[in-house]
């Protein structure tokens, strides 16, 4: 459609020595214009409509108002961190690593304490000699109290 009214427009500009067939060619390109900006116009109200119907069915308060405001900011993604030897991490593979490894780090074995190995202890299975299998009786027993 733009194209149209261009080309309308360039039409109109260059008829020069006929009068009557400017006058033709201008009104041509003033209805094309008016039509073309309405359709403009109402395309953009459409779009409007539609973004804030979207928005609003997700939050009523949100992206619409900060952008009435003009409130609105790009989010900002860390891609690089310090590492404890003075580097900075080059991916953001790395840098969950680097996060990952400071906030929850291995555990040593020469530092770990007596406490650390007592539970250590216990997160093994214990096998005695004086374990024995449950009998039948004892499950059905067992299934009846629930």
């Amino acid at each position: 459609m733009r194209k149209r009214v261009n080309a309308c427009r360039r039409l109109y500009q260059r008829t020069i020595n006929d009068v009557v067939l400017k006058e033709n060619r201008k009104q041509k390109y003033a209805e094309a214009k008016t039509t073309y900006q309405a359709a403009v116009k109402r395309e953009k109200f459409i779009s409007w409509k539609e973004y804030c119907n979207v928005t609003a069915s997700i939050n009523p308060w949100s992206q619409v108002y900060k952008l009435a405001g003009g409130k609105t900011r790009a989010n900002s993604i860390m891609t690089t961190l310090k590492k404890p030897g003075g580097l900075e991490t080059s991916s953001i593979q790395e840098t969950m690593k680097v996060m990952l490894e400071y906030n929850f780090p291995k555990d040593r074995e020469e530092e770990e304490t007596q406490d650390r190995k007592n539970i250590r202890k216990f997160e093994e299975p214990i096998n005695t000699s004086e374990d024995v299998e449950f009998t039948r009786e004892e499950m059905t027993n067992n299934s009846k109290l629930q």
